[in-house]
């Protein structure tokens, strides 16, 4: 286990990732339709009855459902050759089954099929069986369910001598009605369709995911949490898992052994999970001039002051660099400003950060020589250089401005652990307190705005003003400090 995701883990107070990205079948969930189907399926390739069609849509736990069955076959000795990587076809295929197998193709494929028939024998003489398991089987080309075709002759007396798994998407079944294969199709013996949970499968699955991972009584979700995780994953595994393992970065700030998933958490999660349709964005022109002096300008286009009083629940986003999932319009730049190019070209040899600003903010900046300030059409622009990044708190290893940043926290009373370099559970804390303090959003995440006040108390600036308006934060999902 990587550092990162063990500290994550450990401010939550549990002992492996609940919703993990990949497959996960050390911890699976049976309803009573899954355990009889991956009985009758482990049945059907011990007795030797024919192939298995595995089908469901992306993420409603394939390749799991396959690791739960190789496991159970293994177990009992049977030789299992898995193809995943279906861009191989025809001949290659066949190469790639004989290599999983321990044997060596002949680059020949008659050849090769002569000693995989001879290996099939060997091992029907032993009493072992030997099953094929080709997952994202829906890409195999007519070629090579041909080849298939011909694997599954291979016999000996009243049994087959190679039992195959086929585990696609839903259009695997429209490609094996291809009428030149129908013979493959008709040795079809067990088919099993995966489909989305319901939600009471949903909820007693989340329930069942967070005790498996030791969260006990300490993270509880609600009753309208269930109902609007449900709303918004349609039962997908796959989209669970990704929503809820956003919803765990909610829950930093939320006191130990009582943490509670509610359905605005859900809800913010599942829409900052996930791809966004692509947008084509006019470039300002402002913002090109400044991309012409050289300034990095990270586009958080939220806009300070612009949306109010939000939640700890809409801070579970990862640090970015790149827009939130729900940016505000940025404002129309009116011309070409002497005096704001000529404040831009300040900041011409390092990064800084350019986004809209509300009127109290810009009020908040006016004046200060290290920050330029441009009037629009619908609000303000701000821009200022950044040296303190949320890059330092993402490292994994101690970062002397996070130890910079802890040194001034503790000064103000906000810290009081080691000035170790670490971004994690005892910083978050001072950061929140410190957030609390200036009157942003206390998720305790480094936020623009929380950076610039640092940034701003490091430089021995001026003191921060008594309000500040809330702006969309972003939630840190590492370690000690």
């Amino acid at each position: 286990m990587n550092p990162a995701l063990a500290r994550h883990l450990q401010t939550l107070g549990l002992e492996r990732a609940p919703f993990p990205p990949t497959p996960d079948a050390a911890a699976y969930f049976l309803t009573p339709l899954l355990e009889r189907e991956l009985v009758e399926a482990t049945h059907a390739l011990n007795t030797r009855a024919g192939f298995v069609l595995l089908t469901g849509e992306v993420g409603t736990g394939k390749s799991t459902f396959l690791r739960r069955l190789l496991h159970a076959l293994e177990s009992e000795g049977v030789a299992v050759s898995l193809v995943f990587n279906t861009f191989l076809q025809g001949a290659d295929l066949l190469a790639a089954v004989l290599r999983d197998f321990g044997l060596k193709p002949q680059d020949n494929p008659a050849a090769d099929i002569e000693r995989l028939n001879r290996f099939l024998v060997e091992r029907w003489n032993k009493q072992s069986s030997c099953v094929l398991v080709i997952d994202d089987a829906q890409n195999l080309t007519l070629e090579s369910l041909e080849l298939l075709r011909l694997l599954t002759g291979l016999e000996t007396g009243q049994e087959k001598l190679l039992q195959i798994v086929l585990a696609g998407q839903p259009e695997l079944r429209d490609n094996l009605e291809q009428p030149r294969i129908r013979q493959l199709t008709s040795r079809i013996c067990k088919h099993v369709r995966l489909e989305p949970m319901d939600a009471s499968q949903t909820g007693a699955y989340v329930d069942f995911r967070l005790a498996a991972a030791g969260a006990g009584d300490g993270i509880v979700m609600q009753p309208d949490a269930v109902a609007a995780l449900h709303r918004a994953s349609g039962g997908n595994p796959r989209r669970i898992h990704l929503i809820m393992d956003r919803c765990l970065y909610g829950l930093y700030t939320q006191p130990d052994g009582r943490r509670q998933v509610d359905a605005h958490l859900v809800r913010t999660a599942a829409g900052q999970s996930g791809a966004l349709p692509a947008r084509r964005r006019r470039r300002p022109p402002a913002l090109a001039t400044a991309a012409s002096v050289g300034v990095a300008a990270c586009l958080v286009l939220a806009g300070l002051g612009l949306r109010g009083g939000e939640s700890r629940a809409e801070a579970t986003a990862a640090v970015t660099t790149a827009a939130p999932d729900t940016p505000a319009p940025v404002p129309a730049m009116a011309g070409f400003d002497s005096a704001w190019q000529g404040c831009l070209q300040r900041f011409a040899r390092g990064q800084a950060h350019l986004q809209p600003v509300s009127d109290a903010w810009a009020q908040r900046l006016a004046g200060r020589t290290d920050v330029c300030l441009r009037r629009e059409a619908g609000g303000w622009t701000a821009a200022w250089p950044v040296t303190l990044r949320a890059e330092h708190f993402v490292s994994a290893s101690a970062n002397d401005r996070v130890r910079e940043v802890q040194a001034l926290l503790h000064a103000d009373g906000h810290y009081d652990g080691a000035l170790d370099g670490l971004y994690g559970p005892r910083t978050r804390q001072a950061l929140a307190r410190f957030q609390a303090g200036n009157n942003l959003p206390a998720t305790g995440a480094p936020d623009p705005a929380t950076l610039f006040l640092l940034d701003a108390r490091l430089a021995d600036a001026l003191p921060a003003a008594p309000s500040i308006p809330s702006i969309p934060t972003e939630s840190m999902h590492h370690g000690h400090g």
